[in-house]
């Protein structure tokens, strides 16, 4: 009979674990929120398909959204490819978002403000001047002026963008062509403010809805919440909760589920689940999200030996893991080096047909890396089977650069470019780092220029600025400096002051060559002897 771990006894005392089991046993004993795949409607009207349509992009499923529009047996109108679109824009899917939109017109069938609002929530990487022309388009289009819905989707997206203030113009134009601004038009700001830290301001936000007589409402305070925990303020949170019912809202499994990861991320694993208790006094059902929380607390409590035993009887216990866990577990146990436990877990993954995802992959990548096989690594990575993503190269990139291999940096960049991966920030940064750890320069400076032909990023410029000065090669720092200014990029105050920072501290003040330094001065503001 093959070993199989075994809870230890005091697990039956442990209040941790308890609660953690209690949790799974709940989630085990609610229903599933979400239709079973491959359902059909309960009747072959548009209605019907609807409202199972609608389930599923609830569910977040769009591939089932997807496969009951193509099984309609009547051509699709208006409601339901509304619900399409808006389906695979929620999902991530843009592109097929922006094309099923096109079906729509093409259809024949008239476009409703809905479907505009939909399309206006796929702008993914769009510009914001594309989502501008939507808007406008829309208000353009016959009989089919923005509604509310749509002024708040245009809000959210600028404050996504963290345009806040203009966000706010677009309120004041909602109230100019006579909508009145609702709970989701001030929480998209109240969301803005949160995510740019500027809480004080969110808060009074939250004070100024009340007193317009549009109060907050609990998504409104899960988003204030959520705030205050990125910045510690867990004091407050416990104040909002506390005043809830007199305040006229009652929080729910989301604003739990928020105020318990914050408090697991900090740490504060008693008081994390402290509040599963506080979730049962208030009747509230618990989540996926709440047992994948608790497990994280777990994980972060160095219980790592209970973790691997309660994904080994996920089965007896009723629970219905996913590839989440399994990243959680993995992580942990890569942050304390026990890199043999990480690859195991990712072997069971795959025996499971849980399927792992490009995070899992990602988090095996970087424990090679840190145990020192990088070529296991690279032959990971090389495998066509996995779409591997910028973070996934990245890790494996941060790896040869540390070890100082500038081929193995060179070889995976370039397979990264082969496979249609775009590099980022953070990976022309670690190439550039590594050509001048091996002494090619030029090479580091052609690679600049090449990366920065879609705009010059600054912390690029002084990164290999510092480089190049601590290499005492002033004369190529020179060249530099032209070949940017020939390109018609401005040279900003930062990277003249990192610059100036750089030549005191490596002691050209007084250094022979004082006129070169000076000459790298005057042409960086742009005077020519």
């Amino acid at each position: 009979m093959p070993f199989r771990p075994t809870l230890p006894r005091r697990c039956l005392h442990d209040r941790k674990l308890n609660s953690f089991l209690s949790a799974v046993a709940s989630l085990a004993a609610s229903p599933s929120p979400s239709p079973p795949a491959g359902a059909a409607p309960a009747a072959p009207t548009p209605a019907a398909y609807n409202a199972l349509m609608s389930a599923y992009s609830r569910a977040g499923r769009p591939d089932e959204v997807l496969r009951l529009f193509r099984s309609l047996p009547f051509p699709p109108n208006a409601p339901l490819f509304t619900t399409l679109i808006s389906s695979l824009a929620a999902s991530g899917h843009h592109r097929a978002a922006r094309a099923a939109f096109c079906s729509l017109i093409v259809s024949g069938v008239s476009p409703t403000a809905s479907a505009f609002t939909a399309l206006l929530k796929c702008h993914g990487d769009a510009s914001l001047d594309s989502v501008y022309e939507v808007f406008f388009l829309q208000r353009a289009a016959a009989g089919c002026s923005p509604d509310a819905a749509a002024y708040n989707c245009l809000i959210s997206v600028l404050c996504d963008a963290q345009r806040v203030e203009e966000a706010w113009g677009v309120l004041d134009l909602m109230l100019d062509n006579g909508f009145r601004p609702t709970v989701r038009s001030y929480t998209a700001i109240l969301r803005g403010y949160c995510e740019q830290g500027r809480v004080l301001e969110a808060e009074r936000l939250v004070d100024a809805m009340i007193d317009l007589g549009c109060p907050p409402d609990v998504i409104s305070y899960s988003v204030l919440i959520e705030g205050l925990c990125r910045v510690g303020e867990f004091g407050k949170v416990e104040r909002i909760l506390g005043e809830s019912e007199a305040k006229g809202w009652t929080p729910n499994a989301v604003t739990y589920n928020i105020y318990m990861s914050a408090l697991c991320r900090m740490g504060l694993l008693d008081e994390a689940f402290h509040q599963v208790d506080v979730m049962r006094s208030r009747g509230l059902t618990l989540t996926v999200e709440t047992v994948n929380i608790l497990f994280d607390c777990l994980c972060r409590d160095s219980r790592f030996s209970e973790a691997v035993c309660l994904l080994e009887y996920s089965d007896e216990l009723g629970w219905d893991v996913d590839v989440f866990c399994y990243n959680t577990l993995m992580s942990r146990l890569c942050d304390i080096g026990d890199f043999a436990r990480v690859l195991k877990l990712l072997v069971d993954l795959l025996k499971k047909g849980i399927g792992p995802d490009v995070f899992s992959f990602t988090i095996a990548i970087r424990s090679l890396c840190r145990a020192g096989k990088l070529q296991v690594a690279k032959c990971l990575i090389d495998s066509e089977g996995v779409e591997y993503d910028v973070v996934a190269f990245n890790t494996l990139i941060h790896g040869f650069c540390m070890v100082g291999n500038l081929c193995g940096v060179q070889l995976t960049f370039m397979d990264m470019i082969s496979r249609k991966v775009l590099p980022n920030n953070f990976t022309n940064a670690m190439v550039i780092d590594s050509l001048c750890k091996n002494q090619r320069f030029s090479a580091a400076i052609s690679f600049l220029l090449e990366s920065s032909e879609d705009g010059l990023v600054p912390d690029h410029l002084i990164r290999l600025n510092n480089w190049l000065v601590k290499a005492n090669r002033l004369r190529d720092v020179l060249y530099l400096v032209d070949e940017i200014h020939s390109r018609g990029f401005v040279l900003d105050v930062c990277i003249l002051n990192s610059l100036v920072r750089i030549f005191c501290w490596e002691g050209y003040c007084m250094h022979e060559n004082f006129n070169i330094v000076c000459l790298i001065i005057d042409r960086m503001l742009g005077v020519r002897s």
